[in-house]
């Protein structure tokens, strides 16, 4: 009878046992899931922002939020517009247009060659020599300011660092060699036709 009873009491101790093992390996498994999901997660979304890049965050969302065309049209006369430039110091303010041609330089300025709107490169501009248009580029001084706008109405100042006469055969303005800045570059023609008036800008850092 008492080895019945020892027998009972050693059963009964390994079933004790057994559950509070059970019960502190449970405890450890949801203080384990808990820090994965909090901790170690957290961690992992912060360092895929560090990779991603804060700046490229914040221009992705602007971007979103932005709407394209919203203070601009989209075409002059069947010619599409692909941004607008602002020279305070002379008025002018015209919509740049995607193409340069005979008809195109009547309505407005143009883009001859460079990058797209506000992106490294030269972007090379022509207009006619119009009161409007760029008809007072020469009167431009170094330092004085450009403004480009693209179609989803954001802004890049641009200053003045060269004016110059030229060869209308002369196109070493138009080239793209800019060491990675942003720059633009307005061309017209003189009275007569027989020199080209260039303004170079870069782009102006806050």
């Amino acid at each position: 009878m008492k080895k019945i009873l020892c027998i009972l009491v050693v059963i009964i101790l390994i079933i004790f046992i057994i559950i509070i093992c059970n019960g502190y390996e449970n405890n450890n498994i949801i203080s384990i899931t808990k820090t994965i999901n909090t901790k170690n997660i957290n961690h992992r979304k912060e360092e895929n922002i560090n990779i991603i890049g804060e700046e490229q965050i914040a221009e992705a969302r602007e971007t979103l939020n932005l709407k394209e065309y919203e203070n601009m049209p989209k075409e002059i006369e069947g010619y599409k517009v692909i941004g607008k430039i602002s020279i305070p110091k002379i008025n002018v303010e015209k919509y740049i247009l995607e193409e340069t041609s005979e008809k195109t330089l009547k309505l407005s300025c143009t883009k001859v060659c460079g990058p797209e709107i506000n992106k490294t490169g030269n972007l090379c501009l022509a207009g006619h020599n119009y009161r409007d248009t760029f008809g007072y580029i020469s009167s431009l001084e170094i330092g004085d300011t450009i403004e480009i706008t693209d179609t989803y109405d954001r802004t890049v100042k641009y200053g003045v660092y060269k004016i110059d006469r030229v060869s209308p055969y002369d196109t070493s303005s138009l080239s793209q060699e800019t060491q990675g800045e942003r720059e633009i570059t307005l061309t017209t023609c003189t009275l007569g036709a027989i020199k080209r008036v260039v303004v170079k800008a870069v782009e102006i850092y806050d």
